[in-house]
């Protein structure tokens, strides 16, 4: 799948049929991480401005990330948000 959300550069991932808990997958040039939507743990490295920007998105996103991680457990089509 193709990122869903990008954000100052920063590309966003859902996969389908990942495994729980519900995560996002980012990428971006100072590297990638997976974080998880409701109590933000991080695997992965990348710098600190990274996370929080991340952690911003997520608090304003978070039902609508919810609904696309349970759209792509189905095996949904899942679109490219556009910001």
């Amino acid at each position: 799948m193709g990122s869903i959300f990008v954000i100052q550069g920063i590309l966003i991932y859902i996969y389908g049929f990942d495994h729980n808990p519900p995560h996002i997958h980012v990428k971006s040039g100072d590297g990638e991480f997976t974080i998880t939507i409701k109590d933000r743990i991080i695997e992965g490295r990348t710098k600190a401005k990274v996370v929080q920007l991340i952690n911003q998105f997520i608090d304003e996103h978070e039902t609508e990330l919810m609904e696309i991680w349970d759209k792509a457990q189905r095996g949904e089509k899942i679109d490219k948000v556009k910001r």
